[in-house]
């Protein structure tokens, strides 16, 4: 193969792996610095997943998660509190196994709740609506 052939198969490689990532929107990653600045201060809805990243129960949760979070984008926000490099986070929400969902209302001051629901997008997706109505 020509040089520019090659050249163009390179450049094709780049622009599909940068672009595949373009339409994927993440949880926020969540720490103890800017955890009250993003969650407590807001007006927003938040669902937040706090969990350590190696835990199986956690690889199982990310894809539905990640699914619901994309099309609740702009409704409400998901976060995530990796909970070995966050440890104050994990004592502070009394986090008692992994994955632990907690959600916090527009009102804060109204407390947080811990979502028992089911586990997939479709299950945290209605209980966001919900909470969305009131």
């Amino acid at each position: 193969m020509n040089p520019s052939g090659n050249m163009l198969i390179l450049i094709s490689f780049f622009f599909l792996s940068f672009t595949s990532n373009l339409n994927r929107v993440d949880a926020e990653p969540l720490t103890q610095s800017n955890f009250d600045e993003k969650v407590m201060k807001s007006k927003d809805i938040w669902f937040i997943m706090f969990g350590v990243p190696k835990c199986g129960a956690v690889k199982a949760l990310k894809p539905e998660w990640e699914k619901v979070s994309k099309k609740l984008e702009g409704k409400v926000k998901f976060g995530e509190v990796d909970c070995q490099e966050n440890y104050d986070l994990y004592v502070n929400y009394k986090i008692q196994g992994f994955p632990t969902i907690i959600v916090f209302a527009e009102d804060k001051g109204k407390g947080a709740f811990i979502y028992t629901g089911e586990r997939t997008a479709k299950g945290i997706e209605e209980a966001a609506l919900l909470k969305l109505e009131g």
